[in-house]
């Protein structure tokens, strides 16, 4: 029996950075299909605030509030996920990290938790539910990745590096698995609007020509319709269709725009999935 039939059809659901953006947006989805569906994050009242309204809709949500960037949450997550829901089939990560500077003007420190956000706690989520995955011969494992970790923009720094980084890890999941009747995809966003990210109308950039959260939710929500037969990806880039709303240019725009006002060359912000911090 495999996990799909243990839940009726929809496999128990981890998401991480569920507490508000796409990794909410995708959490209520994924509640909507039918998946119980783990929320982790860091903001505890807006956790709480999505699982109430999964619960409202008729869904199942566990809200597990949790640094995933600390020694060991990671393992704490999924085994709390799989204690009060059962074992993980299908893994999100949402949570990011974003910190824009050129490579000469970024500090060690900002280096390292970008990278740990994006792309080690990734890695040590997956190391975590494939074991289960391989034995039960079922699971999903999508990863919220960035547009501009396929292209060099210049000012995207540590950010830029460890999403390039986080879709060749999907990449070696997915052949490493793809056999044992596991999925790997890299969903790949351009701009989005979420309140962390930069707002379309300081950029000169009409809000209806950018992508919403629940645009990626959709994406998501596809993909899993996918017949087992049938591989996509397992890099999808999802990308507005104006040119004026790409990611790379926004960034590179906003990077301009916060140094001509004097906000220095670490600039918190964002045109994408996590401005800031959605771990």
């Amino acid at each position: 029996m495999n996990v799909t039939e243990e839940t009726g059809g929809h496999p128990v659901a981890l998401v991480a950075g569920a507490s508000s953006g796409i990794g909410a947006a995708v959490a209520r989805r994924l509640a909507a299909r039918g998946s119980a569906v783990a929320l982790v994050g860091r903001r505890e009242a807006e956790l709480k605030e999505v699982a109430e309204s999964i619960r409202a809709a008729g869904g199942t949500a566990l809200p597990l509030p949790l640094d995933l960037a600390e020694p060991g949450a990671p393992a704490e997550a999924v085994a709390a996920t799989a204690a009060g829901l059962g074992p993980v089939g299908l893994l999100v990560c949402s949570a990011g990290a974003i910190r824009l500077a050129a490579i000469h003007e970024t500090e060690e420190r900002h280096w390292e938790r970008q990278l740990r956000i994006n792309l080690t706690v990734p890695f040590l989520l997956a190391r975590e539910v494939l074991p289960g995955m391989r034995e039960r011969r079922y699971g999903w494992v999508v990863n919220i990745g960035s547009g501009v970790g396929s292209e060099v923009v210049p000012g995207s720094g540590g950010y830029g590096v460890s999403k390039h980084a986080v879709h060749r890890l999907t990449e070696l999941v997915h052949e490493e698995n793809r056999d044992l009747g596991i999925r790997a995809v890299t969903v790949a966003p351009g701009w989005v609007s979420t309140r962390l990210a930069a707002r379309p109308s300081d950029l000169g950039v009409p809000e209806e020509e950018v992508l919403d959260a629940e645009d990626i939710a959709d994406t998501v929500a596809w993909l899993l319709d996918r017949p087992a037969r049938m591989s996509v990806g397992p890099l999808v880039r999802v990308e507005p269709s104006a040119s004026r709303a790409a990611a790379g240019d926004a960034m590179t725009r906003h990077l301009t725009r916060s140094r001509d006002r004097g906000a220095g060359p670490a600039q918190d912000a964002g045109t994408e999935p996590a401005a800031k911090e959605t771990p």
